[in-house]
């Protein structure tokens, strides 16, 4: 195997042992998924669109349709429910949020409001009540990309909290733009999430992007991960991940999927062992799969033989590709005249969910 390995080592004077780990047990990120979101309804006003993501290729979007009078061009995103959680353990729900202007980039009214909203929505008895948590809303023709400058961190106590920008226009580097959004909850034994998507006007539109679910449990391996991304070059993709104290490291393997579900190990890289100082690692893969999304795992371990898995992450090596087949959800091969919830499949392999009106 062509692989290129590199350690860099940086002293630093202060160091923080995490005493969390936070696993990653329920994802949805559109493309691929094992919690299986999707709209409620079937409306007009709502579906699956490109170039508006954190892991390519797809969001899940919301855009209005209306004349800024109407306030009923709204849509949920809904997450099944998810049991056996422990109740002793803290969950944190994630997601990622933007609000771009792709349908009608000309109109008068393009850009969020105030009384456009995207609120979280939890139910923690088996779907038969929900309490709203979160609301982001508009504010005069507000605008953002997916950006970290605006975050929000809430634990959940059964109240409505409500965060908006201070002003209109381009949201995207004033911290406001709230594209991070995260709630943390305590004492559950399940959980099913509905994200409320509300718009009224041509040009107003909400999208969402990397549901996940954390569990968040005493960390038994003593290795704090500071980063860990990858990036697409020619003929490879790197992978880059840092340490910023290392305590029993034996090694990390480095494990590849295409479907962010079945995973193998690529190579194994040895760990420091005990360090008190930042560590980078850099990876090059010269055998990702063309013509797909690569995904990638550290799976870390301890002498005694114990591990733990990182967050996942995604390399974007999808080339042009062709539709080979439409499938319904129960599994039937269909054409463009159904409608309803479908899976498309192209020809190198790789599949979307989308619906067709």
């Amino acid at each position: 195997m062509r692989k290129t390995i590199l350690i860099i080592f940086l002293t630093l004077s202060n160091y923080l042992v995490s005493q969390n780990c936070n696993t990653l047990i329920k994802y949805d990120y559109i493309e691929t998924y094992s919690w299986v979101g999707l709209w409620f309804g079937n409306t007009l006003t709502e579906g699956y669109y490109t170039n508006a993501s954190i892991t390519p290729t797809n969001s899940a979007v919301l855009y209005g349709n209306g004349g800024g009078s109407s306030a009923i061009e709204q849509d949920w995103y809904t997450l099944p429910n998810v049991t056996g959680l422990n109740p002793t353990y803290t969950y944190q729900f994630k997601f990622r949020l933007g609000s771009y202007t792709f349908t009608n980039t000309t109109a008068t009214t393009r850009g969020v409001d105030a009384s456009d909203l995207v609120e979280v929505q939890i139910s923690t008895n088996g779907e038969i009540s929900y309490t709203s948590e979160i609301r982001i809303t508009g504010n005069n023709n507000a605008t953002w990309d997916y950006n970290t400058n605006g975050t929000i961190t809430k634990t959940a106590n059964g109240t409505l909290t409500t965060y908006s920008p201070t002003a209109g226009g381009n949201r995207t580097s004033t911290g406001d733009g709230y594209s991070v959004i995260t709630l943390n909850l305590t004492g559950i034994s399940q959980l099913a999430v509905d994200i409320l998507c509300r718009v009224n006007a041509n040009g107003e539109e909400w999208w969402l992007d990397n549901m996940e679910l954390y569990e968040i449990t005493p960390c038994p391996l003593p290795v704090e991960l500071i980063y860990f991304n990858g990036v697409s070059e020619v003929g490879f993709n790197v992978i880059k991940w840092g340490t910023l104290t290392e305590l029993n490291n034996s090694h990390f393997n480095l494990e590849r999927s295409e479907d962010g579900l079945n995973w193998y190990s690529i190579d194994r890289i040895v760990g420091f062992g005990n360090s008190y100082q930042k560590i980078d690692y850099e990876f090059k893969d010269f055998t990702y799969v063309i013509g797909k999304i690569n995904y990638y795992r550290l799976k870390q371990f301890d002498y005694n033989g114990d591990y733990e898995y990182s967050n996942i992450i995604s390399v974007d090596n999808i080339v042009v590709k062709k539709l080979i087949k439409l499938i319904s959800l129960e599994g039937k091969e269909v054409d463009e005249n159904y409608r309803g919830f479908v899976i498309e499949c192209y020809d190198d392999g790789s599949y979307k969910k989308k619906i067709q009106y």
